[in-house]
């Protein structure tokens, strides 16, 4: 009897557990989903729609609710703008190893926006993220190590390295640096043909090869 008790609770658990597991994607396809519509909500201006999406997510821990939510306090859409409150969620999200949200509280940190000026945050949290394989801070990096910011070293080599990467990924202005750094022999040996050619790659996305691009600065 023992034994047939042993069993009988040995096929309730691996049936419970099955049926947790087959309820997992079902349940992460529908938060997908409003987040999707949140997104759609945001970029359509019906902030409305998108704080009653994505509110109750980003307090379950849901990062990229927590980013949207960020963005809203962050610029002032359907709530007061509060750059402290946004930092908050951005940190949330940046916790969890979410590459965009590191990126954002990267950039808060960079200009004291509802948190105080602190250059190595920015390069911390910029290096997780391009080590995640985000192109934007692989791009970032490439910047500061070629002007040697926010206590990166000045390193041609690693400046064209990051820029590498984050051209592969198609980021049209590190296409057009990596031109540069084929142009000028900025990391790398001198090739007139290749900077031609990632020239042109980032023309076609709609940059010109014109300007300092050595030393872009980047818009908020």
């Amino acid at each position: 009897m023992k034994g047939l008790v042993c069993v009988l609770t040995l096929v309730v658990s691996l049936t419970l557990a099955s049926a947790f597991a087959s309820a997992q994607p079902a349940a992460n396809a529908d938060v997908e989903k409003k987040l999707t519509e949140a997104w759609t909500a945001y970029n359509i201006g019906n902030y409305k729609k998108t704080l009653s999406i994505v509110e109750p997510l980003a307090g379950e821990g849901n990062p990229r609710a927590q980013v949207i939510l960020g963005r809203c306090y962050e610029n002032g859409l359907g709530v007061k703008q509060d750059l402290g409150v946004a930092a908050q969620w951005f940190q949330l999200a940046a916790e969890q190893n979410y590459p965009e949200a590191q990126i954002l509280l990267a950039y808060a940190y960079e200009v004291g926006a509802g948190v105080p000026k602190n250059p190595r945050e920015v390069m911390n949290l910029m290096t997780r993220a391009a080590e995640s394989g985000n192109a934007e801070a692989q791009f970032n990096l490439a910047l500061n190590y070629s002007q040697g910011l926010y206590g990166a070293p000045k390193n041609e080599q690693e400046s064209f390295r990051w820029a590498s990467l984050a051209a592969q990924q198609g980021y049209a202005q590190a296409e057009r640096f990596l031109g540069a750094c084929y142009e000028f022999g900025f990391g790398v040996n001198a090739n007139a043909e290749l900077a031609a050619e990632w020239y042109a790659k980032a023309a076609a996305k709609g940059l010109s090869r014109e300007g300092s691009i050595f030393n872009y600065v980047k818009q908020y």
